[in-house]
């Protein structure tokens, strides 16, 4: 004869089953909307980080600008970014420090498509295929 002990531990069991199948429908077709959804996300995005480069100044006082760089890439070829991302760090930084040469970076003066496109132009020359943008997230002038 079972105690009453034992009948609430199997009715506590069957409530826990109840409450996970019940779970499981409900998740399932938010974990599989999710899934879908990542696998039709075609472009995602790198970031290469900051760069700060001095800029020339007629006083004693130093400037520099601080500019923060984004890829957007085809999501299939991200990895591949990501692998070369070192020489594309250099590459923005030689362009950067040109235009800064050429006082391009000056505040006020600075144009954020003219950068935008200079550094696409620069990182097309490592890696095109798969580049779609370059997002300048942050354009900070001392």
């Amino acid at each position: 004869m079972p105690t009453l002990y034992s009948r609430r531990a199997s009715l506590l069991r069957l409530r826990q089953v109840a409450l996970a199948a019940t779970a499981a429908s409900v998740l399932a077709p938010l974990a599989g909307a999710q899934a879908a959804e990542a696998a039709k996300k075609e472009f995602e995005f790198v970031p290469l980080g900051d760069f700060t480069v001095n800029l020339p100044s007629s006083g004693r006082r130093m400037a520099y600008v601080v500019v923060s760089v984004t890829l957007e890439t085809r999501s299939e070829e991200t990895q591949g970014f990501k692998e070369v991302s070192p020489l594309l760090r250099q590459a923005v930084l030689r362009r950067l420090m040109a235009m800064s040469e050429r006082n391009q970076l000056r505040p006020g003066q600075t144009d954020p498509s003219l950068l935008r496109d200079s550094l696409y132009d620069s990182l097309a020359q490592i890696r095109e295929e798969g580049l779609r943008d370059v997002v300048i997230t942050r354009l900070l002038h001392s």
